[in-house]
């Protein structure tokens, strides 16, 4: 592929870029948009600290001398990663990708590797056996739906070893999954220009932006925590869909009520709401399914917390998807600190993992719904 770089150094340029690249090298911004205007590169990789004007003057004038439809690639200084994310943000320019500062050269290399799609790697997008369901897990706050995202997944992906699986943390304002699976480096918001229309957003294949878990083939974690659009959050979905056959998004706190939320409620196949089991928390999460109900989604509660021989009462046309037992805190933040996942632990809470396995069973069986007590 033909990639015009712009580093100050052409030496040292091409150690950042992927061996499939044909590199042509530009040592400073006025040279750059000579070469652009020259040659029409299938590519551009730009370093900010090449460029002296404001990011909002040098941000937009980058495409307009490449072909339309070229991806360019922004490796920005630390100094500059914010004011470069804003400015894209409020101009929404196709085709423009933005890394992190925190990359190393190796790191680099692969990310841009990846979002060119000219890894050796093969590029045949893998395909569900059909169209993948989407479970949208929120709730209104400490309810253990991150604890649920860790465990869960894992006796799933064993008891479905031809079935491929997914989750993403969309939780921006906690994002517990993210840090205990140190998916920092898997944040698929890097490729938010792809998801600007359906056919690009089929085209990339999602798996190679996910961690797959070492031993666990078939079962792949990302971040997305982001203030998505709501056309991205359709069109993430629907390729998604296409690839794996179980998406789970742990979106986290319902409020605020945004155009993002509404959007991945309707899309969703399935929405579980996970409650404490307690007064208040019940009688709230049935407010929220209500309001819902009259807008015609259906929600089923995930109840949590449950403790041995409390009873609980739902109420009249709530579907319960699921019960999960109390687990102590002490268990919990030793589980969290050591990122030990419960299920695979030598004595793990057996109540915890009877109620997962139960719920498994009931989805491998598609069943549907299923009480676990």
């Amino acid at each position: 592929m033909r990639t015009l770089v712009c580093f100050p150094m052409k030496s040292l340029a091409k150690t950042y870029m992927p061996t499939e690249c044909e590199s042509l090298v530009a040592e400073s911004a006025e040279e750059y948009f000579r070469l652009a205007k020259l040659y029409q590169p299938e590519a551009a990789v730009l370093f900010s600290e090449m460029f002296d004007e404001p990011v909002w003057e040098w941000l937009p004038r980058v495409q307009e001398v490449l072909p339309e439809g070229v991806p360019v690639i922004i490796v920005p200084l630390y100094k500059d990663e914010s004011l470069i994310a804003k400015v894209k943000e409020e101009t929404d320019p196709a085709g423009l990708y933005i890394l992190p500062a925190t990359l190393n050269q190796e790191e680099i290399r692969e990310k841009i590797a990846l979002i060119l799609g000219v890894s050796q790697k093969s590029e045949e997008l893998p395909t569900a056996k059909g169209d993948g369901i989407v479970y949208t897990l929120m709730s209104y706050g400490s309810s253990g739906i991150t604890t649920f995202c860790i465990n869960y997944p894992i006796l799933l992906a064993k008891r479905n070893p031809d079935k491929r699986i997914v989750v993403l943390d969309m939780n921006a304002q906690k994002p517990d999954l993210t840090r205990f699976f140190k998916l920092q480096q898997h944040h698929l918001a890097l490729f938010r220009p792809d998801l600007l229309e359906m056919r690009t957003a089929a085209a990339r294949n999602w798996e190679r932006g996910c961690k797959q878990i070492s031993h666990m083939p078939n079962l792949y974690y990302a971040s997305a925590t982001c203030s998505w659009k709501s056309g991205e959050i359709s069109n993430l979905l629907t390729a998604l869909r296409q690839q794996f056959d179980y998406v789970y998004i742990d979106w986290g706190y319902c409020f605020p009520e945004t155009e993002a939320l509404q959007r991945l409620i309707y899309a969703s196949d399935r929405n579980l709401f996970f409650v404490r089991a307690d007064p208040f928390g019940i009688e709230n999460a049935k407010a929220w399914i209500h309001a819902w109900a009259e807008r015609g989604v259906e929600y089923q509660v995930m109840l949590s917390h449950l403790d041995k021989g409390q009873t609980y009462r739902i109420g009249e046309g709530i579907s319960v998807y699921g019960v999960v037992p109390r687990i102590s805190d002490t268990r919990l933040i030793q589980s969290h600190r050591s990122h030990s996942v419960l299920v695979e632990e030598i004595f793990p809470p057996k109540p915890y993992v009877t109620s997962l396995q139960a719920m498994v069973d009931a989805v491998h069986a598609d069943k549907g719904a299923v009480v676990c007590r």
